[in-house]
């Protein structure tokens, strides 16, 4: 097994980027004959296959959108008493802080939960200044994101208002990891067959890749077989037509580097 990672890839992860970011709208493309030598190469070949979200349509750069929503915090008196908890339901899990007399106005309590939010791997959060307002946007676009009010305590008002729903375009999405491995999602993964062929290798690229030689753009290329490669296929030789379904695509974080 060879994964290549791009040289903007290895960037965007050693900076501000995980995997599931980086690849929040992708496209795999299935490639026969020699791969290139590295993913900053420009492809070398047409695709066999062009891999998407059951095999829909994805124009050049079309991007999915987040949920998110707008949460007011307000309190009955002057301030804030010590004790005060906002509780949250955060994808039906628990979240909630206790104000703190550091929190002696709502702004400041907003500022102090928004940043805790953004501890969670699923959400963005961002206060604004002096009226106890922010707003919570979902880290991955096109995946849905659901925050319920559940029943602060003392004088607090907590309101989330209504969501505004993700949009999905047909790019393919990563699930949340586990045991330092990131697979695909529940989504089918599929595409026709473009040119017959007998698979070699893969890129999983952004839906902006426009396949030339450059260090910027995001991609991991990796071998194509049947078994003991980094991507395994029950059948890789590809005809033109028929439709080409990837049951399984894992990424590993290996403990050891």
């Amino acid at each position: 097994m060879s994964l290549k990672l791009s040289t903007g890839l290895r960037n965007f992860l050693t900076g501000e980027g995980c995997l599931r970011k980086a690849f929040e709208d992708a496209v795999l493309y299935i490639y026969s004959g020699t791969a290139p030598a590295e993913a900053d190469d420009a492809a070398s070949a047409t695709p066999l296959a062009k891999i998407t979200k059951s095999s829909g349509a994805v124009a050049a750069s079309a991007r999915s959108t987040p949920t998110y929503y707008k949460i007011t915090i307000a309190h009955a008196g002057d301030a804030p008493d010590v004790g005060d908890i906002v509780k949250l339901e955060v994808d039906s899990v628990d979240f909630q802080y206790a104000a703190t007399a550091s929190e002696n106005t709502v702004e400041k309590l907003a500022i102090k939960v928004a940043q805790l939010l953004n501890d969670l791997a699923q959400v963005d959060a961002i206060p604004t200044h002096g009226d106890g307002i922010l707003y919570v946007q979902g880290r991955y676009p096109g995946v849905d994101l659901t925050i319920t009010e559940d029943t602060s305590t003392g004088g607090l008002t907590v309101t989330v208002g209504a969501a505004v729903a993700a949009v999905a375009v047909n790019t393919l999405k990563l699930a949340a990891p586990a045991a330092g491995v990131i697979s695909k999602n529940t989504d089918t993964w599929s595409g026709v067959g473009l040119v017959a062929g007998t698979a070699s290798h893969f890129r999983l690229v952004t839906s902006s890749d426009a396949n030339t030689d450059n260090t910027t753009d995001l991609r991991i290329q990796g071998t194509v077989s049947t078994s003991g490669a980094d991507l395994n296929m029950s059948n890789i030789n590809i005809t033109v037509g028929p439709t080409v379904t990837i049951d399984t695509f894992a990424l590993t974080e290996p403990a050891n580097a």
